[in-house]
């Protein structure tokens, strides 16, 4: 199964609620995830979630429940997803 990355651009002031999201996220959709932040200059970052080995159906419920959230309204989730390869296998 692939992992998923979700990632955004967003106010850095917004990461605690952010962090509440991924309890959500986990209780919600049953996926615990990881999350990351890259401050910028100003006072944006770049935020990203990652999901290991999660199906696209996880990925479509996790994305459900975002667009229900207010502080995603002016914020665009973009997700890609890989499978990851082991060279010592």
């Amino acid at each position: 199964m692939p992992d998923a990355f979700i990632w955004y651009e967003a106010d850095e002031k917004l990461e605690p609620t952010l962090l509440a999201w991924m309890v959500q996220v986990e209780a919600e959709a049953g996926v615990k995830g990881v999350f990351y932040i890259r401050k910028q200059d100003d006072e944006r970052a770049t935020f990203m979630e990652v999901y290991n080995q999660i199906t696209t159906a996880t990925v479509n419920r996790i994305e459900r429940l975002a667009a229900k959230q207010v502080m995603f309204e002016n914020i665009e989730r973009r997700c890609e997803s890989f499978i990851r390869i082991d060279p010592y296998e």
